[in-house]
């Protein structure tokens, strides 16, 4: 019996003792960019319209640990098709942005439509970012088509981790548990309170 709580004392110490890989943080910034020779596939953009691209640009440095990227970098945009579920890559020398499409607006005022998609992924660091580990983040996009049906259509993008808009676990967690005693404060209060 003592040698198996030894056995399992010493698997213990030796399990907390040992080194572990050390993890890199996640990266912190942003980043814009533009879409260069945007082509659509229907002649007023909307919900469902697969946008085409000749390539994007930065067109700012980016912030925070995102700086080393500076304006006119260039990056691989997929064709991006304005449909909840479908799948963006954003590529370039300094990393890549995998995800999907989780939410798209419309709006048209007069002759110019405009299509905002926001998308959730990973964005994988490489070259300069390399000593970052992958991390969530969102790519949102900004299409917009002035002058009505077949007329040119431009493209935005911004890049942001973690993802902007989207409050952290924690943050739910909190605001779940603070909910739970404002309910807590309010049925303690209404116990009958009697006179003499």
């Amino acid at each position: 019996m003592r040698t198996r709580v030894f056995a399992l004392l010493a698997a213990t110490t030796a399990a907390i003792v040992a080194p572990t890989a050390a993890s890199a943080a996640t990266i912190v910034g942003t980043l814009a960019g533009a879409v260069f020779n945007v082509g659509s596939s229907t002649p007023v953009i909307g919900a469902g319209t697969t946008f085409t691209n000749s390539g994007t640009i930065a067109t700012s440095n980016g912030t925070g640990d995102l700086s080393p990227i500076s304006f006119f970098t260039p990056f691989n945009l997929s064709s991006v098709t304005a449909t909840w579920g479908s799948a963006v890559t954003l590529s370039g020398a300094y990393g890549t942005f995998v995800g999907t499409i989780s939410k798209v607006d419309l709006s048209t005022v007069g002759t110019s439509s405009v299509v905002s998609l926001y998308t959730l992924g990973t964005f994988t660091p490489s070259v300069a970012l390399a000593g970052f580990d992958p991390g969530a983040a969102s790519l949102t996009f900004s299409f917009t088509q002035t002058g009505g049906a077949g007329s040119a259509v431009s493209g935005s993008y911004t890049l942001a981790s973690p993802p902007s808009g989207v409050p952290e676990p924690a943050a739910w967690g909190m605001l779940i548990a603070g909910a739970g005693m404002a309910g807590a404060a309010v049925r303690r209060r209404r116990s009958k309170v009697s006179y003499a």
